[in-house]
C-alpha cells in the first residue's frame, strides 16, 4: 500500500465572491482526493508552501491570518489522525475513504446516524447517475422504516427529532441478531414480502459497511442466517398469438374528457412493443432513448445504447417490424429528422438536459410511472387476458429466446444481464411446466402400453 500525503491547496475555480475554497488534499496511490474547508481568500494571500510546524499558509496581508493558520492547522492534524486510524486497521483504503471520513466527523458508534452517513456518502458518489440517484432513495426509504420502527418499538414521542432519535439506540457494537429478528417480525407485519427483503437486504450491506469500519463484529455478525424470505413474483409471458394481440387488434375507446394527457395513450403500443423488440428492454431505458441511438449502417438499422443499470453497451439488431415502428419518431412534421438530442418517445419534457439531477430524477421517475399504467390499460382495452406491464415485455424476449433453443450466455448478453445467475432466474418459474410437461409424457407412455 502506497504511502498517503496531505497538503494544503486553493480550489481552483472562484465562488461567487471571487475568492477560492481552502482545501486538503489527500493523496495515495497516486489518486487525490480534496477535504474542503468552510473557510476561502483570494490566491495572493495564500502561501502554497506554508507548513505545519510554521503554519504559515496564509499570509501576514490577510487580516484574519492568525485565525485561518490555527484552523487550516488543527484540519491539518485531524486528517493526520484520521490517516494515521486507516493504517492502525491494516486494511487497504483510499483517499476517498479518508476524505469521508474527516467529512462525517469520524464513524458514528450508533446505527442510525451510520446509515446516515452512508446514505449522504452514497448520494455524493452518485453524483448526475440517474440509477444510483435511484438506489440512494431506497437507502433513504429503508432509513425512514428504520427510524419508524425504533420510535415505536421505545414509544419515543412524536416530537422527539431524528437526531435525538439517532443518537439514542442501537449501539453497531452491541447490535444482536435477535435485535434483527425483532425488526424482521415487525416489518412482515407492516410491509408485503418482497419490500421486507429490500430493508433487510439494505441494512445487512450498511452493516457490512460498519464491519469494514471495525464498528461491527464478523464474527458475531448480526444478520448472519438471517434471511429476507422474498419470492420471485411470477411474471406473464406473453406468447406469439398474444403478442400479434398487442400488436395488431384495436383497443376499445378511452372515456373522454378530463385535461388531456401529459403523454398520449397512443404511444403506449409502440412503447411497449418496441420494449419487446429491442431484446427485452427496461423501461427506464427505452423512456430516454434518443435519435442518436438510432443508426443507419448500410443496409442494417440499430438502436446503440447504455443500459442504465449494469452500464452495458447494447447493439441491437431492428428488424422490418421494429424499422416500421420507430420511423415515425425519426421525423419531424415538415419531414425533416429529429434533432440527435431529441427522445425517440415522449414521455420526458424537451429540457430534461437543462434541468438539475434531482428534477430530472423525479421526471424520469413520472414517465416511467406513466408509461406504466398505460401499457397496463392497454392490455385491458385490447382484452388480453393476462395483466400486462413493461417488465412482462422483457421476460416475454426471454421467454422467446428459451423457447427458440438460444443458448444461455446468448441470451445473457441479449438482455445485458451482468451475472448468469440473473437470466438463471427468469426461468426459475419454468420449473413446473417443466414437471407438466414429464407429466405429459408419462401419461402418453401408458396410453402406448395400455398401461
Amino acid at each position: 500500500m502506497g504511502r498517503l500525503t496531505l497538503a494544503v491547496r486553493l480550489k481552483a475555480e472562484l465562488n461567487r465572491d471571487a475568492e477560492q475554497v481552502i482545501r486538503i488534499r489527500i493523496t495515495k496511490d497516486r489518486t487525490t482526493s480534496f477535504w474542503a474547508l468552510s473557510m476561502a481568500l483570494s490566491e495572493k494571500h495564500f502561501n502554497e508552501k506554508g507548513t505545519k510546524d510554521l503554519s504559515n499558509w496564509v499570509r501576514k496581508s490577510y487580516a484574519d491570518y492568525k485565525l485561518y493558520n490555527q484552523r487550516i492547522r488543527d484540519a491539518y492534524v485531524k486528517a493526520e489522525q484520521a490517516a494515521e486510524y486507516f493504517e492502525k486497521r491494516d486494511r487497504e483504503y483510499t483517499a476517498t475513504d479518508v476524505r469521508n471520513y474527516l467529512e462525517l466527523g469520524g464513524f458514528p458508534d450508533k446505527l442510525l446516524p451510520f446509515f446516515l452517513s452512508h446514505l449522504t456518502a452514497r448520494r455524493q458518489a452518485a453524483g448526475d447517475d440517474l440509477g444510483k440517484l435511484e438506489t440512494a432513495n431506497v437507502y433513504e426509504s429503508t432509513l425512514k422504516v428504520l427510524r419508524t420502527y425504533t420510535r415505536e418499538v421505545f414509544h419515543e414521542a412524536p416530537g422527539v427529532s431524528n437526531e435525538e432519535l439517532d443518537a439514542k439506540h442501537w449501539m453497531l457494537g452491541k447490535l444482536s441478531k435477535k435485535d434483527i429478528l425483532n425488526l424482521k417480525a415487525w416489518l412482515e407485519t407492516k410491509y408485503a414480502t418482497n419490500s421486507v427483503n429490500t430493508y433487510l437486504t439494505k441494512l445487512r450491506h450498511v452493516l457490512y459497511q460498519a464491519a469494514e469500519a471495525g464498528l461491527v463484529s464478523y464474527e458475531k455478525f448480526p444478520m448472519r442466517g438471517v434471511n429476507g424470505g422474498s419470492t420471485r413474483k411470477k411474471v406473464d409471458r406473453l406468447r406469439e398469438e398474444e403478442m400479434n394481440q398487442l400488436a395488431f387488434d384495436p383497443a376499445d375507446k378511452k372515456h373522454s374528457g378530463g385535461r388531456k394527457a401529459i403523454t398520449g395513450t397512443e404511444h403506449a403500443r409502440p412503447l411497449a412493443l418496441a420494449m419487446y423488440l429491442c431484446h427485452g428492454a427496461r423501461l427506464g431505458d427505452a423512456v430516454l432513448w434518443r435519435i442518436e441511438n438510432y443508426s443507419i449502417e448500410g443496409e442494417q438499422h440499430r438502436l446503440r445504447y447504455t443500459t442504465s443499470k449494469s452500464k452495458k453497451s447494447m447493439s441491437v439488431l431492428l428488424d422490418e417490424q421494429a424499422v416500421d415502428l420507430f420511423k415515425p419518431y425519426l421525423y419531424q412534421q415538415n419531414g425533416k429528422r429529429k434533432p440527435g438530442n431529441a427522445f425517440l418517445f415522449p414521455y420526458v419534457p424537451d429540457d430534461f438536459d437543462d434541468l438539475p439531477t434531482p428534477d430530472q430524477y423525479i421526471h424520469l421517475r413520472r414517465a416511467k410511472l406513466r408509461a406504466r399504467q398505460q401499457i397496463i390499460r392497454l392490455g385491458e382495452r385490447i382484452g388480453l387476458t393476462k395483466r400486462i406491464t413493461p417488465h412482462v415485455m422483457r421476460h416475454s424476449f426471454a421467454d422467446m429466446m428459451r423457447r427458440s433453443g438460444v443458448l444461455l450466455e446468448t441470451r445473457q448478453e441479449a438482455l445485458g444481464h451482468s451475472d448468469i445467475k440473473t437470466t438463471r432466474d427468469y426461468e426459475e418459474q419454468f420449473d413446473q411446466e417443466a414437471v407438466d410437461a414429464v407429466s405429459s409424457l408419462y401419461s402418453q407412455k401408458r396410453k402406448k402400453t395400455g398401461g
